[in-house]
């Protein structure tokens, strides 16, 4: 019973607080998608009787005093109290200021002053906070968060010949993509027409990527034999979750031994000189009786024409 009390009379203190002087409210945490845009709100609840002045939206960068965006000022001199347009920092970055908006709306005592970025990137990760400064001042903090996604995964080659019965480590890497995911590799064997996940693969590598998204690497090792030979192995994205997205991200080898090696037919050269013929093959002694007999052959008929000739 006293805790019901106890919370009837907070909950009526908080009111009549908020009644006085006003509140400013932001979320605790914004996601974007990297490229997107991704807006923060600022909502300010004016109480009757209470002024305020400027409404700002700042970043707080790690270690660094915080750093004015835009302020937004409020225009005592006219009758319906709008405020006056957003004014910007003119020292701000123009990569940022560039891609940087504000949303302002105004009903009868609420006012949003929204903070919109465009092209979402990695620099514009981190704290920020919306600050009013009037007859009673507040503040209220956002921390943004990156999402990004995973690029296709790489393996280096598109075939692996390897010696029969020899071990054989591939390696693929992919752009995570913030959370990062992980790789997996999976094997269709000769024949075969489905992949099979690969168990027990050793712990992936991660590094630094070419921008806030880490570098994946995972290797699988395997024997080649001539059982296996022809395989098709596929590394993929895996995100914990089935989704077309992921399930498009892959990359695939295929690792075989070497074909066998078929014996052509030697090429060899035959000269002859007067009535013997030489070859550089192995039949070079056929080659020259042969060339022996098919002279002795043809030298009477040659010398019977001959005499017929004179006479």
């Amino acid at each position: 019973m006293w805790t019901t009390i106890l919370r009837l009379i907070t909950f009526i203190y908080l009111n009549e607080l908020l009644g006085v002087i006003g509140s400013l409210t932001t979320l605790d945490q914004v996601t974007g998608m990297m490229g997107d845009m991704v807006s923060m709100e600022c909502n300010y609840v004016n109480p009757p009787g209470q002024k305020w002045y400027i409404i700002q939206w700042k970043r707080r960068n790690n270690g660094t005093e915080p750093e004015t965006l835009v302020t937004l000022q409020n225009n005592f001199l006219s009758e319906d109290t709008k405020p006056l347009g957003a004014s910007w920092n003119n020292d701000l970055e123009p990569s940022f200021r560039n891609r940087a908006r504000t949303n302002i709306r105004q009903d009868e005592n609420d006012l949003k002053f929204n903070l919109e970025i465009y092209d979402f990137n990695c620099g514009d990760r981190g704290l920020y906070s919306c600050e009013m400064i009037g007859d009673n001042s507040a503040s209220s903090l956002t921390r943004l968060v990156l999402k990004a996604k995973p690029e296709k995964p790489v393996i280096n080659n598109d075939v692996i010949i390897v010696d029969e019965n020899s071990t054989c480590e591939l390696e693929c890497e992919v752009l995570a993509g913030l959370p990062p995911v992980r790789l997996t590799w999976l094997i269709s064997t000769p024949g075969s027409s489905k992949f099979e996940v690969i168990e027990n693969l050793p712990e992936q590598i991660v590094k630094e990527g070419s921008d806030c998204r880490p570098k994946v690497i995972q290797h699988v090792q395997l024997l080649v034999t001539k059982e296996n030979s022809g395989s098709m192995f596929r590394c993929q994205v895996d995100n914990g979750m089935s989704d077309a997205m992921t399930e498009e991200l892959y990359d695939v080898v295929q690792v075989k031994i070497p074909d066998p090696v078929v014996p052509s037919s030697p090429a060899y050269t035959l000269s002859c000189t007067g009535n013997e013929c030489l070859s550089d093959g192995p039949v070079q002694g056929d080659v020259k009786n042969s060339a022996k007999s098919l002279l002795g052959s043809l030298l009477p008929s040659f010398i019977c024409m001959l005499i017929c000739i004179i006479l």
